[in-house]
């Protein structure tokens, strides 16, 4: 069920201290799967002490750059955001999914309308994908608002002034630095103030979408003053990268539920407790299924229930009309009927 494949690091490019941009040798037979959208992401994989451990990680590079690349920055204690970030090597191998995301600019369907892009932290690594991608395959204007520590903590901060360079009718960076005031740039978190006097910079633009990635509170943030502006949820992009508390509780359900997944024209039953998490439930009869981050905000781990009742204890990824059909995150759904059925092979 999930297509991992090895390949090779050519290159590796410090971006601060703790932040590294990983860049991999796709070889010929191999460029179709690993064709990408901008905005999408890989699953990495690599073991540790006979453990194989995912993560999932944006592309940074933009569809014309004939490269595929992801940031990866260290996290505290972090298993392999410390092992990208200090042990890898160029030349190393690491196994690798082709793109997955919905998360995605379509710079050719779209129509020709300027965005605006929100990000906070490592959140940017998708945003430099859509950025080089629309400056590059369009002639819309991006409207780029960072938010970071300082400059000395911003990733890719010697590339984006580069772009600015290389289009100063169309590209406009609007920096926020909670730590350290930069003239010119905002000072603080991005917030509705901020959020405001952007769109009051750039009034009169064509305006078509709005992407925000990062930090559960920020992304909410933006979203929520885009839509107290009266602008449709339906332009609204957005994508986390670190998950929100648990919503809803599900360890006092009692019982066991039959399950089945569809795979193809196979099918898989068996018993699993209605208090324990789906994906995990799946994992132990030893079935291969597709996940990454485990925490519900990357969408690998995607299924549809064909028969029953499953809820998610949270969802950031999945919008209403997708969950009206039945879609849901494994890694965040418990069974709440005696049977359900599921297929891992339908995709949104």
């Amino acid at each position: 069920m999930n297509s991992f494949y090895e390949l090779t690091v050519s290159k590796i490019t410090p971006l601060t201290a703790t932040a590294v941009k990983i860049t991999f040798d796709v070889p010929e037979l191999l460029q179709r799967a690993f064709r990408f959208e901008a905005g999408e992401y890989l699953t990495l994989q690599h073991t540790f002490d006979g453990k194989k451990v995912r993560r999932a990680y944006s592309i940074c590079s933009g569809i014309t750059e004939g490269e595929l690349s992801v940031a990866v920055k260290r996290v505290p204690n972090g298993l392999f955001s410390t092992f990208a970030t200090e042990a890898l090597r160029e030349g190393d191998t690491l196994e690798v999914m082709p793109p997955m995301g919905s998360f995605v600019f379509f710079y050719d369907i779209f129509g020709n309308k300027d965005i605006m892009l929100f990000s906070a932290g490592s959140g940017v690594t998708p945003m430099m994908s859509i950025a080089k991608t629309a400056l590059h395959k369009t002639n819309i204007k991006v409207i780029f608002i960072y938010g970071n520590k300082s400059k000395e903590e911003t990733l890719f901060f010697d590339e984006i002034e580069g772009l600015r360079v290389a289009f100063p009718e169309r590209f406009f960076v609007h920096y926020a630095f909670s730590q350290q005031p930069w003239g010119g740039h905002f000072t603080g978190r991005i917030n509705d103030a901020i959020i405001n006097k952007v769109f009051d910079l750039y009034k009169d633009l064509n305006w078509g979408r709005y992407y925000a990635c990062g930090p559960s509170e920020m992304v909410k943030n933006v979203r929520d003053t885009i839509l107290m502006r009266g602008i449709s949820e339906d332009r609204i992009f957005t994508e986390l990268f670190e998950a929100p508390p648990t919503e809803t509780d599900f360890s006092a359900l009692e019982g066991n539920a039959d399950i089945t997944l569809i795979e193809g024209d196979k099918e898989h039953t068996f018993k699993a407790a209605k208090n324990q998490i789906l994906l995990n439930s799946i994992l132990m009869q030893g079935y291969d299924a597709p996940y990454s981050c485990l925490n519900g905000v990357c969408s690998s781990c995607i299924g549809k229930v064909e028969s029953g009742e499953a809820q998610m204890a949270k969802n950031e990824t999945l919008n209403k009309e997708q969950v009206e059909k039945g879609y849901i995150l494994t890694c965040q759904a418990y069974a709440l009927s005696d049977k359900v059925t599921i297929s891992l092979d339908k995709r949104v």
